[in-house]
Parts: C-alpha cells; structure tokens; sequence
C-alpha cells in the first residue's frame, strides 16, 4: 500500500510549514494511516485550489501519490471540515496546538483508530462549545494518556489497594494513583486535592467530549491543569514545550 497510489485518505491537518516559494509541507493524521507527510505542491498562492486543504486543524480528504521516499503528493482534495467557529478562538487555537504537538511527538502507531476518535470528537466538542473549553483540552489529555497506558487510578490507593474514600484526597504522580493516609507518608510525591477538585478530574475522564462544557470549572483549577499537564508529560517522557507552556500562561493569568 506504501508503493501506490492511495484515495479518500481522510485526516487532521496537524502541522503545516513553507516549502519552497509557493508550496508546503503538511503532517496530517489520518484514520488508516496513523501520521504521515504532504507535499502540496503551489498550495500558497490565493487562487490555489488546495488552499483550504492545507491549513493547520482542518478535517479534509486527499487523494494523494508516491513523492520521494518519505513523502506524498496530492492529485485531488476536498475539505470536509474547517472548524471555521474554534479556529477563530485564541485559546481553541492553544489548545488545539498544545493538542497537536504533543500527537506529533508521541503518536502510537498501535492506537490509531482509538486516538482518531479521540482528536475528532474533541475537534467537535471545541466547534460546539460556548464556554468551559479548558474541560475539553484537559480531557482529551486524560483520556490520551489513558489510551496509552498510564489510566490514572482514581478509585484505591497505588500502595495497598485499599479503597479510597472522603472529600479529601491524595494523587501521587510516580503511582499514577490516589494514596490512602495509612499510606501517604512512603509516598514522596503528593498532591492534595479537595472535593470540588478531586470531583472535577473524575469528571473530567468519564464524562463524554460533547458535554464537557457543562463541566463547573473548580476555584483553583489551574492547579488541575498543572496537575495533568506534568502528569501526561511524565508519563510519556517528553518535557514541556512552547505551546503547552503558553497554555499554563494563559491560565495563571486568567486563575
């Protein structure tokens, strides 16, 4: 299939960048194929008709061929969507870079499908949402790392196993799981998390992409976001990097 020409390869526009003087080069994550690299060959120019098909975080079709080793051409493009509502939003902008950078650095091969589903119900839930898109971004991280398996126990304790119960409780990022106080004195690494904000990250993994803007944000919640932000980082061994930073920034500032 890697020799041949290939139709209806159907992805998300992760990154795109100059090529040349009138062409560029696109990583798109497609559903067959996991990540793979486009060059679209004149596709700056105004009046180019694969234009709409290059830009970062669309939804489109490709008919493509063999370019090089490495790389494809397209022979034909339809846009199938633009998210022409979220990509006008800065902080949808953010999250959706933050989103797409990390893919680039970590994407599976083995979890395709699954993380397909995941990158297109959470492109939906940023086009529909009217409020609340942190919950989305900070999701598609729970539940991204989930997929890659490191589900973080929510439930007993990483030590003894024992169920945990009360308003008031303890995660250990190293366990990737709650601590129980009999146990919370072996464990080096701790964070605190009162009821509102322990009630608000289980939310955030169990709840489905459309309705997590009906999520009610916690007090302190760029803690939660820290929180999962460095969890999904440690876990996947990759530090942070300039988009994932301006997404802690913008939310120090506004919390």
């Amino acid at each position: 299939m890697a020799t041949n020409d290939l139709s209806d390869v159907t992805g998300f526009v992760l990154r795109e960048f100059q090529y040349k003087e009138t062409s560029k080069i696109i990583e798109v994550f497609t559903k067959d194929l996991g990540r793979i690299s486009i060059i679209a060959k004149g596709a700056t120019g105004k009046k180019s008709k694969n234009l709409s098909v290059t830009q970062r975080f669309v939804k489109a079709s490709y008919s493509l061929y063999r370019s090089g080793k490495d790389f494809y051409g397209i022979k034909e493009a339809s846009l199938i969507k633009s998210y022409s509502k979220s990509n006008k939003s800065f902080d949808i902008i953010l999250y959706k870079s933050s989103i797409a950078d990390l893919l680039l650095r970590t994407l599976d091969q083995i979890q395709i499908e699954t993380v397909y589903r995941l990158v297109e119900n959470t492109f939906e839930a940023f086009e529909n949402a009217s409020s609340n898109q942190i919950n989305i971004f900070l999701a598609f991280l729970l539940k991204y790392i989930s997929f890659s398996g490191f589900k973080p126990n929510l439930s007993t304790c990483g030590v003894c196993g024992k169920k945990v119960s009360g308003n008031e409780v303890l995660f250990s990022q190293s366990q990737s799981s709650l601590i129980c106080e009999q146990d919370k004195y072996i464990i080096k690494d701790k964070t605190y998390l009162n009821k509102e904000e322990f009630a608000y990250l289980k939310a955030l993994l169990y709840t489905k992409s459309e309705d997590l803007e009906h999520l009610i944000l916690p007090k302190n919640y760029s803690k939660i976001t820290r929180l999962i932000i460095d969890y999904t980082l440690d876990k996947l061994e990759i530090n942070r990097f300039s988009s994932i930073e301006w997404v802690l920034k913008n939310t120090n500032e506004r919390n």
